[in-house]
């Protein structure tokens, strides 16, 4: 009997697993293989909405309630159930040549060169298409409306009972699978800070509360000509501090903690109506209700709040806004079958470890390995490839903190296939300890990466590295160097889980990334550096990082560059197709060999990152 599968989620997670298995299905048919397609497993996938999607759907897209999530109101008391899809306005953060998929190219898709950045819509048009185009019944094996309630293991039959209910039938029902694969994304429940939401509402704030994840058509009038507080500095702050001046927000303050997200990289903001306030917490209400009190937290790097006072405040505050994340929600699993906070010891290395000689090694010395946290997937040692290490028969699509975007969910959709047909088997516990101990070595040789994770390395920075020390100047060929090894370690990893899957599209090994791996690196790079460039004559003509000349990146697949926006990110009046672009078709002059070095000369001065090649998948 072939092996039967339950996937929690549609969202493009799980899309991906269903078009990974209808891509092998369609080449053993090809082949005749019988045997082949006798193996292949049975799959139900499980989708709480009405239609495919997950977060990318907008909240526009949903209707009484539909696809919503359970959700703890941040002070650890029930909330409700809330939506955690995209508002509709939304667009990508990254650039799209870096999500492309082999079998389904833009160009096929849109008929014409597109900007590096697309709205929300235009991207979950083109997931869409690429699963169905070929195959109109895809998603018959999708039951819609269907929340999964509970997945219990039982160990003698070693198969799992999933009890899902019906929202349209008002049914209850319990099936039996060998594997699951949990793929709800990582934005299952909205992360409310408790302490900032409390001194908010306790000090009676008279302004609008909400999370990102609120964003809706409605949003016009919670920011236009109006004053807003953001808490949070990722892509979230950033993409709604942009909205918002769009909208005709007269201020927007960005509060950042610690000072490290994207938001915090901005060279400039669009008629300087953006400020970022960095070392702050939100604790307290002043001026009646409509003004925000700002404390400094407390940090290990005491040269990051010396000089900044203990309190200051903002006030005329209309609008507060938590960019402040999500958590992945298990709820519907067992106790014993969520995974488990866990940090990949410096013990699992050799005593004598010591990190590869780097620009900062003079600086920061040896420093011992210390407990490393989990936020790359790569590194939990929870798991061996997306599989629970405690029950080997459930599989996580788990993002990571530096998204490496659609592509590497697409790469781990095969990973799970090839490992639950048997072409990549399960090795012996001391084989996965093994496996990932070298990732984790691999992985501590970059100082970004390590400083992320490695609260001993983190410290040493921060009690070692000034503001005026190079590592802290993007502009300087040793901090561009450490960024691209940042992305370089990312793509190894993934390089290395596309050619054991055997996934079509071949960017290197985990040794060294060949011509595409390294021109996926530097379409990452410029998007990086988009930000940090703007300047103040960027602030004067309004303009933002998707604004950036596009015609650097190109598709590794048709060569065709990336085309400019119709106009100013800003101006533009929507984020349909014609409205975006002008509709002509670009040059179809792309190139690869992008090196390190090839990208900092290029980022020092005028020329192009693209070398004129023909690219075959």
């Amino acid at each position: 009997m072939p092996p039967s599968v339950a996937v929690i989620g549609c969202g493009p997670s799980g899309m991906f697993f269903l078009h990974a298995l209808a891509h092998r299905r369609a080449r053993l048919e090809a082949e005749g293989d019988e045997g082949g397609l006798a193996a292949l497993p049975v799959v139900t996938c499980y989708e709480r909405s009405s239609g495919p999607g997950g977060v990318w759907r907008s909240q526009d897209m949903l209707s009484n309630g539909e696809y919503v999530v359970e959700y703890d109101g941040g002070d650890g008391n029930e909330g409700g159930m809330k939506p955690t899809n995209m508002y509709d306005s939304l667009w990508t953060n990254a650039a799209k040549e870096a999500m492309e998929f082999f079998d389904y190219t833009y160009l096929e898709h849109f008929g014409a060169s597109m900007p590096m950045f697309l709205p929300r819509k235009l991207a979950l048009d083109y997931i869409l298409k690429r699963c169905t185009r070929n195959n109109p019944s895809f998603f018959d094996v999708v039951q819609f409306n269907t929340s999964v309630e509970n997945v219990t293991f039982d160990a003698v039959s070693s198969t799992f009972a999933v009890r899902v209910f019906d929202s349209k039938s008002g049914c209850t029902s319990v099936t039996v699978f060998d594997y699951v694969i949990w793929a709800g994304g990582n934005n299952g429940r909205r992360n409310i800070p408790p302490d900032v939401d409390q001194a908010l509402k306790s000090g009676g704030f008279a302004g609008k509360i909400m999370h990102s994840s609120q964003v809706d058509t409605n949003f016009d009038r919670d920011v236009r000509h109006k004053n807003v507080i953001i808490v949070g500095d990722q892509h979230s702050a950033e993409d709604l501090a942009l909205y918002a001046i769009k909208l005709g927000a007269q201020r927007v303050d960005i509060v950042s903690r610690g000072g490290r997200g994207v938001a915090t990289d901005m060279g400039s903001w669009p008629d300087n109506k953006v400020t970022v306030v960095e070392g702050y917490l939100p604790t307290g209400v002043a001026c009646g209700g409509r003004g925000v009190i700002l404390s400094k937290v407390e940090s290990s790097n005491p040269a990051f709040t010396e000089n900044i006072d203990d309190q200051i405040a903002l006030h005329s505050v209309d609008t507060v806004i938590y960019c402040t994340g999500y958590d992945c929600n298990f709820s519907m699993l067992d106790e014993s079958l969520r995974p488990q906070s866990s940090r990949a010891q410096g013990a699992h290395v050799d005593k004598g470890w010591k990190m590869s000689e780097n620009a900062l090694s003079r600086d920061l010395g040896h420093v011992p390995l210390g407990s490393v946290s989990p936020e790359f997937a790569f590194l939990d040692q929870n798991f061996y490839r997306g599989r629970l290490r405690s029950n080997p028969s459930i599989f996580f699509m788990l993002e990571s903190v530096h998204e490496e975007h659609l592509l590497a969910l697409d790469v781990t959709a095969w990973l799970f296939l090839a490992q639950i047909t048997g072409d990549l088997p399960l090795p012996a516990d001391c084989e996965i300890n093994q496996f990932n101990r070298e990732t984790l070595i691999e992985a501590m040789d970059s100082p970004l990466l390590r400083r992320q994770v490695d609260p001993a390395y983190r410290a040493k920075w921060e009690n070692t590295i000034r503001v005026d020390h190079w590592a802290e100047d993007r502009s300087d060929c040793r901090t561009r160097d450490m960024i691209w090894n940042l992305w370089d370690i990312q793509y190894r990893i993934l390089a290395r889980d596309a050619l054991d899957s055997g996934y079509p599209l071949g960017i290197g090994s985990f040794d060294t990334l060949n011509e595409r791996g390294q021109a996926l690196v530097s379409f990452n790079m410029i998007t990086d550096y988009a930000r940090y460039e703007l300047d103040e004559g960027s602030s004067e003509n309004w303009d933002t990082f998707r604004d950036c000349d596009p015609s650097r990146c190109y598709s590794i697949f048709t060569g065709q560059r990336a085309s400019p926006l119709k106009r100013q990110w800003l101006d533009l009046d929507g984020s349909e197709l014609e409205e975006i672009v002008d509709g002509e078709t670009g040059d179809g002059d792309g190139g690869t060999g992008i090196t390190p070095e090839i990208f900092m000369a290029d980022m020092a001065g005028p020329g192009s990152l693209s070398l004129q090649v023909g690219l075959q998948v």
